[in-house]
């Protein structure tokens, strides 16, 4: 194998870790928030995209209102979720019941989500969103890159810095952690942790929204395709440390690596196994990921 083959090989990783890290990213949000692990993450993502296509489909926005456009309605609707069901189920049950109640609310999310959008015909039909951005190929050396491509990797990048400022220099940011680090000691400093809550589930859903615009121009949209993408960014979360803002990002990226490899050098049908054996392998030598840092004992 030449050199240059095993650049493109490992760019085109790059892209689709790109994407896998931005679910990984609205996945690690909420649970550092809320301790919550979402498993309507990836079928958040789909409902993201079909969202950007009816945008853009029926309305005729472009790229720069769509984004927006998702951005409010994606906000909107996990805020919506966080108020009506989520604060309900944790309402009405007692802590030592509560949690487990609250992953299976995000597993009926998934399923909510999938069948809302079914409720449309034009969802019955494999769709595509259009090219982000047109124009010929970039040559760098060897390596061939498509615009949208260098677009994916430079939101990527641009979203994990701007989050990575959120929370370290803001203080609503600050206020987040706070929030999910200790919510009775943060309520005794005048924090609503209710509103943290609140803003952390609407973050969350902006994130996955966007990451489906991303991929909505590179693979075919399905009501379904977001539970595969759901279990690559776990994947890539495990990967990277549950725990780890920048080891969800290197989680994802190197999970695209991997699954590119193996499709080249293995085949084309190993790439769907390849990320379960990467989490068991993670699992059993690094059980807190490459960037999760120590373990730690919680009363439960």
């Amino acid at each position: 194998m030449s050199a240059a083959t095993l650049l493109q090989i490992l760019s085109s990783g790059v892209v689709t870790g790109g994407i896998y890290a931005l679910v990984a990213l609205s996945l690690l949000i909420v649970f550092k928030s809320t301790e919550i692990v979402n498993f309507g993450g990836g079928d958040v993502l789909m409902f993201g995209a079909y969202v950007a296509m009816l945008c853009q489909d029926y309305f005729g926005l472009g790229y720069g209102p769509t984004f927006l456009v998702t951005s409010c309605v994606m906000f909107a609707l996990g805020a919506a979720f966080e108020t009506g069901v989520l604060r309900t189920v944790r309402g009405a049950l007692s802590p030592s019941r509560v949690l487990v109640s609250l992953v299976i609310t995000t597993i009926g999310l998934a399923y909510a989500l999938r069948g809302v959008v079914r409720l449309f015909s034009y969802t019955d039909e494999v769709r595509r969103l259009p090219v982000l951005v047109r124009g010929p190929p970039l040559f760098l050396g060897p390596v061939v890159l498509q615009r949208q491509d260098v677009v994916i990797v430079a939101v990527t990048l641009s979203l994990v810095a701007a989050l990575f400022a959120f929370f370290r220099y803001t203080w609503l940011g600050k206020a987040l952690r706070a929030a999910s680090v200790n919510p009775r000691a943060a309520e005794l400093i005048g924090i609503k942790v209710a509103r943290m809550r609140l803003f952390s589930w609407g973050l969350a859903f902006v994130i996955a929204g966007i990451g489906g615009i991303l991929i909505g121009g590179k693979i075919p949209i399905t009501p379904d395709f977001g539970t595969q993408i759901a279990f690559l960014a776990f994947a890539a979360a495990t990967i990277g440390g549950f725990q780890s803002l920048p080891g969800c990002i290197m989680g994802g990226i190197l999970l695209g690596v991997i699954q590119n490899m193996v499709g080249f050098f293995v085949s084309s049908a190993s790439i769907a196994v390849a990320p379960f054996i990467v989490i068991m392998l993670v699992l059993v030598f690094l059980p807190q990921g490459l960037l999760g840092g120590g373990s730690a004992l919680k009363k439960v």
